[in-house]
């Protein structure tokens, strides 16, 4: 687990002079870890899993619906709070969402190319000895830490450190349930890019993005929360395998 940490951080940050990090700099930390460790069947397991996209339907309604939705209610609360409200011209831009998020989604360079490594990896060896919630906590301060060049450049903003955590326990929800599509979690990461960054983040300047920033990291906690008490026992039980999840959540019912 150091090693693969130590690679990850190690591979991604080679593009921090440039104002960002390769995506698939953890991916590559994985594969090389468990072609060391599992040799060829440990590496073909996790781009099998990178594929896996025969789930219900209900897991692509969370890993599209949940990201948009906390961003756009982080925008709406904005405005409410005082910012300024984006033109109809920036509104309109929402055509673009669709192409942004398949750009971010199928380009190795971008940010849904961690998720096979963070989730695909350090997430599964973690549960094996630790309830699913503990170990996507952990994943989660991983997560932050790779980012932590950016919050010292100030490329990302700071809320981005809190954010990271209600998210990383919504992914692995989210991969438990689909059976270990870490696709999945690529598809969440990619909607939060489009959505949040891409689209509305550019709508708000100044304090105005600052609040933007922290409401959304507000909404995801408040996600977060909710989903673990929803789930209950699926989140916090032990796992029972190294080759395979736990059991499988069910979502919560509408």
């Amino acid at each position: 687990m150091v090693t693969f940490v130590v690679l990850a951080y190690a591979f991604s940050w080679v593009l921090v002079p440039f104002g960002g990090l390769l995506g698939c700099g953890p991916l590559l930390a994985a594969l090389l870890v468990l072609g060391l460790t599992e040799g060829r069947s440990g590496v073909h397991a996790l781009l099998r899993r990178m594929v896996q996209w025969r789930v219900g339907w209900g897991w692509y309604a969370a890993a599209v619906g949940i990201p948009a939705g906390a961003a756009v209610l982080a925008a709406v609360l904005a405005v409410w709070w005082g910012a300024s409200r984006p033109s109809a011209g920036e509104v309109g831009l929402w055509t673009e969402v669709p192409l942004t998020f398949a750009l971010v989604l199928l380009i190795p360079l971008f940010g849904p190319w961690e998720e096979p490594g963070f989730r695909g990896y350090p997430l599964s060896r973690l549960s094996e000895t630790r309830p699913m919630l503990a170990a996507a906590l952990l994943v989660g301060v991983i997560h932050v830490g790779f980012h932590l060049p950016l919050f010292l450049t100030g490329d990302i903003p700071v809320s981005d450190a809190v954010l990271l955590l209600p998210v990383s326990v919504v992914a692995a929800w989210i991969v438990v349930g689909s059976r270990g599509s870490v696709l999945l979690a690529m598809v969440l990461h990619a909607t939060n890019n489009a959505v949040a960054g891409e689209y509305l983040s550019p709508m708000f300047s100044g304090a105005d993005a600052t609040l933007f920033g922290w409401l959304v990291a507000g909404v995801w906690c408040l996600l977060g929360a909710v989903l673990v008490l929803l789930a209950g026992r699926s989140l916090t039980s032990r796992p029972i395998s190294r080759d395979r999840p736990p059991p499988a959540p069910r979502l919560p019912a509408a």
